[in-house]
């Protein structure tokens, strides 16, 4: 009896062990500028999006992963991955969902090209719906080509209801990463 005791918190003690090293070395593997860009496109998230009272948002959007397309080259092809929580019980409109699109790419767009980051397109994550124990929340993404970003921050009287309009219009497009409004993608965090 205290034998099989014994070899039974033994082998959960390996097990606890061979856990936290998975863990190290996952995170060892992990390219560390990735994660030093996350943090630093974390940071830019919460100065720019204001959460709280007449807000939709608890906590700031965060950046859930930077995805690698083309690790075949010196500068590999990413798509960073923004997750925006929403506080409400439906899925938002438009309008609300364009200001919230357009408001992540103008914090995070200047970061990666300043950085020299070949992005493939931005994904940002929209989170809604009733969540808890038993159900979960809805989770669907807007898909946005580089040069979409980047027509926020070059022309003066472009916004989020001319990003809506050009969305729409490449969604359309095959050859396109822009999507509407898809399915998130499933995928580990960071």
């Amino acid at each position: 009896m205290i034998d099989t005791l014994i070899a039974g918190v033994g082998v959960s003690v390996v097990l606890l062990i061979g856990v936290g090293l998975a863990r190290v070395v996952r995170r060892r593997w992990q390219p560390r500028g990735r994660h030093t860009l996350a943090n630093d496109l974390d940071e830019r998230l919460a100065e720019r999006l204001e959460t709280g009272t007449a807000t939709h948002l608890e906590q700031s959007p965060t950046v859930r992963r930077i995805a690698v397309v083309d690790s075949e080259t010196e500068t590999p092809l990413v798509v960073p991955i923004v997750r925006v929580d929403l506080e409400t019980t439906d899925a938002p409109g438009m309008t609300l969902l364009f200001e919230y699109v357009a408001a992540v790419l103008e914090a995070i767009h200047p970061i990666l090209d300043e950085r020299e980051e070949r992005v493939d397109h931005y994904d940002v994550e929209f989170t809604f719906g009733p969540g808890g124990l038993f159900v979960e929340g809805e989770c669907r993404r807007v898909s946005v080509a580089p040069e979409l970003a980047a027509r926020l921050l070059e022309r003066e009287r472009y916004g989020a209801f001319e990003l809506c309009r050009d969305v729409k219009r490449a969604d359309k497009d095959d050859d396109s990463p822009t999507v509407l409004w898809g399915n998130c993608r499933r995928g580990r965090s960071r």
